[in-house]
Protein backbone atom coordinates (compact mmCIF):
# COMPACT_ATOMS: atom_id res chain seq x y z
CA UNK A 1 0.00 0.00 0.00
CA UNK A 2 1.56 3.86 -0.99
CA UNK A 3 1.64 6.09 1.26
CA UNK A 4 -1.24 7.67 -0.48
CA UNK A 5 -3.66 5.01 -0.63
CA UNK A 6 -2.70 4.63 3.99
CA UNK A 7 -3.89 8.45 4.38
CA UNK A 8 -7.14 7.58 1.76
CA UNK A 9 -7.82 3.95 3.93
CA UNK A 10 -6.82 5.89 7.14
CA UNK A 11 -9.26 9.04 6.12
CA UNK A 12 -12.21 6.68 5.27
CA UNK A 13 -11.49 5.10 8.93
CA UNK A 14 -11.86 7.86 10.63
CA UNK A 15 -15.26 9.35 8.96
CA UNK A 16 -16.53 5.43 9.37
CA UNK A 17 -16.15 5.23 13.07
CA UNK A 18 -18.35 6.94 15.40
CA UNK A 19 -15.90 8.78 17.48
CA UNK A 20 -12.54 11.53 16.64
CA UNK A 21 -9.87 9.07 18.11
CA UNK A 22 -8.44 6.37 15.74
CA UNK A 23 -5.48 4.08 16.79
CA UNK A 24 -3.14 1.66 15.23
CA UNK A 25 -1.19 -0.97 16.36
CA UNK A 26 1.56 -2.04 14.32
CA UNK A 27 3.74 -5.31 14.56
CA UNK A 28 6.46 -6.65 12.93
CA UNK A 29 6.07 -9.56 10.55
CA UNK A 30 8.18 -12.52 12.18
CA UNK A 31 8.15 -15.34 9.78
CA UNK A 32 8.52 -18.68 12.10
CA UNK A 33 6.32 -21.19 13.27
CA UNK A 34 3.22 -20.32 15.03
CA UNK A 35 2.76 -21.87 18.16
CA UNK A 36 0.26 -22.08 20.91
CA UNK A 37 1.70 -22.15 24.66
CA UNK A 38 -0.97 -23.38 27.13
CA UNK A 39 -0.46 -22.14 30.75
CA UNK A 40 -2.74 -23.55 33.89
CA UNK A 41 -2.77 -21.73 37.41
CA UNK A 42 0.68 -19.94 36.20
CA UNK A 43 2.49 -23.00 34.99
CA UNK A 44 3.65 -23.74 31.27
CA UNK A 45 1.77 -27.44 30.61
CA UNK A 46 2.12 -27.54 26.84
CA UNK A 47 3.21 -26.56 23.84
CA UNK A 48 1.95 -26.96 20.05
CA UNK A 49 2.26 -25.89 16.59
CA UNK A 50 -0.85 -24.46 15.02
CA UNK A 51 -0.58 -27.73 12.36
CA UNK A 52 -4.07 -27.40 10.09
CA UNK A 53 -5.85 -25.03 12.34
CA UNK A 54 -6.93 -28.25 14.12
CA UNK A 55 -4.81 -29.68 15.07
CA UNK A 56 -1.05 -29.45 15.53
CA UNK A 57 2.24 -31.17 16.73
CA UNK A 58 2.84 -31.37 20.70
CA UNK A 59 6.31 -29.38 20.97
CA UNK A 60 6.06 -29.11 24.94
CA UNK A 61 9.56 -30.85 25.96
CA UNK A 62 11.11 -28.58 23.10
CA UNK A 63 9.32 -25.34 23.76
CA UNK A 64 10.64 -25.47 27.46
CA UNK A 65 14.21 -25.20 26.06
CA UNK A 66 13.43 -22.03 24.62
CA UNK A 67 14.96 -19.16 26.93
CA UNK A 68 12.47 -16.44 25.80
CA UNK A 69 8.70 -18.40 26.57
CA UNK A 70 8.67 -18.00 30.77
CA UNK A 71 7.88 -21.68 32.57
CA UNK A 72 6.13 -19.95 35.21
CA UNK A 73 4.22 -16.65 34.86
CA UNK A 74 4.16 -14.14 37.96
CA UNK A 75 1.68 -13.93 40.45
CA UNK A 76 -1.74 -13.12 39.20
CA UNK A 77 -1.81 -14.64 35.99
CA UNK A 78 -5.18 -15.77 34.67
CA UNK A 79 -6.07 -19.27 35.74
CA UNK A 80 -5.49 -20.53 32.63
CA UNK A 81 -4.12 -18.45 29.55
CA UNK A 82 -3.17 -19.37 26.31
CA UNK A 83 -0.15 -17.58 24.40
CA UNK A 84 0.17 -17.48 20.30
CA UNK A 85 3.54 -16.15 18.77
CA UNK A 86 6.25 -17.46 16.42
CA UNK A 87 9.15 -19.19 17.21
CA UNK A 88 12.06 -17.77 15.00
CA UNK A 89 15.20 -17.93 14.55
CA UNK A 90 17.32 -14.62 14.52
CA UNK A 91 19.39 -14.21 11.78
CA UNK A 92 22.59 -14.15 13.37
CA UNK A 93 22.10 -17.32 14.86
CA UNK A 94 20.97 -19.16 11.70
CA UNK A 95 24.48 -17.97 10.17
CA UNK A 96 26.07 -19.03 13.16
CA UNK A 97 24.21 -22.68 13.36
CA UNK A 98 24.86 -23.00 9.13
CA UNK A 99 28.56 -22.55 10.17
CA UNK A 100 28.73 -25.27 12.20
CA UNK A 101 26.86 -27.66 10.44
CA UNK A 102 29.48 -26.76 7.00
CA UNK A 103 32.24 -27.17 9.80
CA UNK A 104 30.90 -30.77 10.02
CA UNK A 105 29.92 -31.76 6.79
CA UNK A 106 26.31 -31.46 7.56
CA UNK A 107 23.61 -30.38 6.01
CA UNK A 108 22.68 -26.54 5.53
CA UNK A 109 19.34 -24.96 6.41
CA UNK A 110 17.80 -23.09 3.70
CA UNK A 111 16.21 -20.36 5.83
CA UNK A 112 15.60 -19.46 9.20
CA UNK A 113 12.21 -20.52 9.32
CA UNK A 114 13.17 -23.67 8.11
CA UNK A 115 15.75 -24.14 10.78
CA UNK A 116 13.60 -22.97 13.33
CA UNK A 117 10.45 -25.43 12.33
CA UNK A 118 13.08 -28.12 12.39
CA UNK A 119 14.59 -27.32 15.49
CA UNK A 120 10.72 -27.47 17.52
CA UNK A 121 10.79 -31.27 15.81
CA UNK A 122 13.48 -32.77 17.00
CA UNK A 123 13.55 -35.57 19.50
CA UNK A 124 16.34 -34.79 21.23
CA UNK A 125 15.22 -31.60 23.02
CA UNK A 126 19.02 -30.22 23.95
CA UNK A 127 19.43 -30.01 20.14
CA UNK A 128 16.34 -27.69 19.78
CA UNK A 129 18.46 -26.43 23.00
CA UNK A 130 21.43 -25.40 21.16
CA UNK A 131 19.61 -23.57 18.48
CA UNK A 132 19.40 -19.79 19.86
CA UNK A 133 15.22 -19.64 18.91
CA UNK A 134 13.32 -16.84 19.94
CA UNK A 135 10.08 -15.96 20.57
CA UNK A 136 7.95 -13.00 19.68
CA UNK A 137 3.70 -13.64 21.00
CA UNK A 138 1.17 -11.64 19.36
CA UNK A 139 -2.28 -12.69 20.66
CA UNK A 140 -4.67 -14.14 23.46
CA UNK A 141 -5.86 -17.41 23.29
CA UNK A 142 -8.19 -19.03 25.69
CA UNK A 143 -8.40 -16.85 29.03
CA UNK A 144 -10.16 -18.15 32.13
CA UNK A 145 -9.71 -16.00 34.96
CA UNK A 146 -8.17 -12.89 33.35
CA UNK A 147 -8.81 -9.57 32.63
CA UNK A 148 -11.02 -8.52 29.52
CA UNK A 149 -9.39 -5.85 27.26
CA UNK A 150 -11.17 -3.55 24.84
CA UNK A 151 -7.95 -3.27 22.45
CA UNK A 152 -5.46 -5.25 20.77
CA UNK A 153 -2.78 -3.15 22.69
CA UNK A 154 -4.01 -3.80 26.15
CA UNK A 155 -3.52 -7.20 25.38
CA UNK A 156 0.33 -6.55 24.00
CA UNK A 157 0.67 -4.90 27.22
CA UNK A 158 -0.54 -7.49 28.86
CA UNK A 159 1.81 -10.07 27.58
CA UNK A 160 4.28 -7.85 28.17
CA UNK A 161 3.76 -7.79 32.24
CA UNK A 162 3.43 -11.49 32.04
CA UNK A 163 7.08 -11.53 30.49
CA UNK A 164 6.79 -12.26 26.99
Amino acid sequence: MSADELKEFDRRVRKALPRDEVTYVVELKIDGVAISLLYEDGRYVRGATRGDGSVGEDITENIRTVAAIPDRLPAGAPAVLEVRGEVFMPLDAFAALNQRQEEIGGRLFANPRNAAAGSLRQKDASITASRSLAFWSYQLGDVQGGPKFGRHSETLDFLKQLGF
